[in-house]
């Protein structure tokens, strides 16, 4: 099934990242972590991959927009949603995906996020934040600046509206400039998830990411022990 959803607008949120708002038409039913293939219109933009692509769907259920985040490319379709005015209708396929959450609250969750790989955590995060539903969570979320950060503020004060959540964000590329990022640096690794959530080995670990580094996520937690069906992951080439 096809839906015609109204684009609403677009925000820079980072050096070369990208947020877009579009209306949620009334049929659209999706489940917090899930994504859809977006089509725009043709405006005159062309390449091997076409005007629909697959993207995480960045807003909860909850919300009355649909939020997607990009990693802004040459691609025809993202040059294409640069250029589209207000108003201009986009079509959604029916939402997909396995990214979502266990209807047993009984095991923590651990979400492990790398630059726009944040997008359907997010959807996940804010969904479990309203609906209050007694998930015990612990994102992990790695950026290189503050700058180009999507939801770093929204993220950081979540736990202060759902006390059951814990955030925790890293950036690679800061240095020693404290004035710059005051919270954790470097990649996530072992010791800090050790560090930061005890429950981490009886944990249901959330991977998305590029692929270079959902991998590398991936072997590092079954280097700690962490058996691999406890263990989901999506890729982000981000193209």
């Amino acid at each position: 099934m096809k839906h015609d959803a109204e684009f609403l607008n677009r925000e820079r949120v980072g050096e070369d990242v990208m947020l877009f708002r579009l209306g949620k038409p009334e049929d659209f039913k999706f489940l917090a972590g899930q994504f859809c293939f977006l089509r725009v219109p043709d405006v005159g933009y062309k390449d091997e991959r076409g005007l629909r692509r697959a993207f995480s769907i960045a807003s909860s259920p909850l919300e009355k927009e649909l939020l997607f985040v990009m990693k802004m490319s040459d691609s025809a379709l993202k040059r294409t949603l640069v250029e589209i005015p207000v108003g201009t209708t986009v079509t959604l396929d029916e939402p997909v995906g396995s990214l979502i959450l266990p209807q047993e609250t009984a095991t923590p969750l651990v979400f492990l996020a790398g630059g726009v790989g944040i997008a359907p955590f997010r959807s996940l995060m804010r969904y479990v934040a309203d609906a209050r539903t007694g998930h015990r969570i612990a994102l992990f979320y790695s950026s290189q600046t503050p700058e180009e950060t999507p939801f770093v503020e929204e993220l950081q004060h979540l736990p202060d509206q759902y006390q059951q959540a814990a955030v925790h964000i890293t950036m690679t590329r800061v240095g020693e400039d404290r004035k710059r990022w005051n919270g954790l640096t470097g990649r996530i690794s072992p010791e800090m998830i050790k560090g930061s959530f005890r429950e981490w080995e009886g944990a249901m670990y959330f991977i998305v990411g590029p692929p270079a580094m959902a991998t590398g996520m991936k072997q590092m937690l079954i280097d700690m022990g962490i058996q691999s069906g406890r263990i989901k992951m999506e890729l982000f080439t981000g193209y």
